[in-house]
């Protein structure tokens, strides 16, 4: 008996794709700014907003408060440059 052919991973996820999340919600949607630590809620996103994210040259997107985003992309401009993790601040709440 022969057997049927089984599709491939890349075969089963073309198939099936998973919804797309919000960039700043991803991961496990604890959220903080890059430059301070600043814990950001995702209505902080949303009109007036108080937080924003950044993309380095890589794609990669990052969450900042709208008053660190000088210094958050300093900080993506060196991970881009030296091709280091981009150097974040402790996460406070």
């Amino acid at each position: 008996m022969k057997r049927k052919p089984q599709l491939t991973k890349k075969e089963r996820k073309a198939m099936n794709p998973r919804p797309a999340q919000p960039a700043a919600a991803q991961g496990h949607g604890h959220i903080h700014c890059t430059a301070c630590g600043k814990h950001l809620d995702p209505a902080d996103f949303e009109a007036p907003a108080t937080a924003t994210t950044l993309t380095c040259d890589h794609g990669s997107t990052f969450a900042s408060c709208v008053r660190c985003v000088p210094q958050s992309q300093a900080l993506i401009q060196e991970h881009d440059r030296t091709g280091q993790p981009v150097r974040q601040a402790q996460a406070w709440h």
